[in-house]
């Protein structure tokens, strides 16, 4: 049952990134991707057995995470127009430390949830500090989406993707369908960027 819900979401985030390919928000697809493949991983797992197949698969799951995750901090500092400098300076030293902690130090072993199999990293010690730091600057954005244009869904996405991240100790796809979420509202962020006023707003407002 875990494996399908791991299928759903990985299903989910492909729909998501197929949104973003739309919008040419490149940026938003590449984490769309690691995002699936993290998915389609665990929902595999049990299929796939315990091995070096699996283990080399789940080593793509870490490095999809350390390399791509944190460059939604750039795509925020576009959204909310401010900031580009320091936040992409901020997402290249995330990912720097994810670099260290989940590929550098990866001691993969393998683990049993419900139907799923996977690979952790057995080296893994305190909370992932790359992707608290994103899902907080993300929060900041939405403040700011929130308070300029009116517009709460970033906001809401990135604190759901915090209470699901804490949840996820406990039942670890809750974390997944958080990324999901916010992935979701990350997108809709971009696309409403994207969209140009209807003539009749353009004319009030101009």
């Amino acid at each position: 049952m875990v494996s399908l819900i791991y299928a759903v979401l990985a299903a989910g985030t492909l729909g998501a990134g197929i949104a973003a390919v739309r919008l040419r928000a490149w940026v938003v697809v590449v984490v769309a991707a690691a995002l699936v493949y993290d998915n389609g991983v665990i929902a595999a797992g049990r299929l796939v057995g315990e091995g070096a197949a699996l283990e080399g698969l789940n080593v793509g799951r870490y490095v999809g995470h350390a390399l791509f995750t944190p460059l939604l901090i750039v795509v925020g500092a576009g959204l909310a127009h401010g900031g580009r400098k320091v936040l992409t300076v901020l997402a290249g030293l995330l990912v720097a430390l994810g670099i260290w902690t989940d590929i550098v130090r990866l001691r993969p072993v393998p683990e049993r949830y419900a139907d799923t199999l996977r690979y952790v990293n057995d080296n893994a010690a305190g909370p992932p500090v790359p992707a608290i730091v994103a899902i907080l600057v993300l929060i900041g954005v939405g403040v700011v989406l929130w308070r300029r244009d009116g517009w709460p869904w970033l906001f809401a996405g990135a604190v759901a993707m915090f209470a699901a991240a804490a949840a996820g100790f406990a039942v670890p796809w809750l974390g997944n369908l958080g990324e999901l979420v916010l992935l979701t509202t990350v997108v809709l962020s971009v696309r409403t960027a994207t969209v140009p006023p209807k003539p009749a707003v353009a004319a009030a407002t101009g």
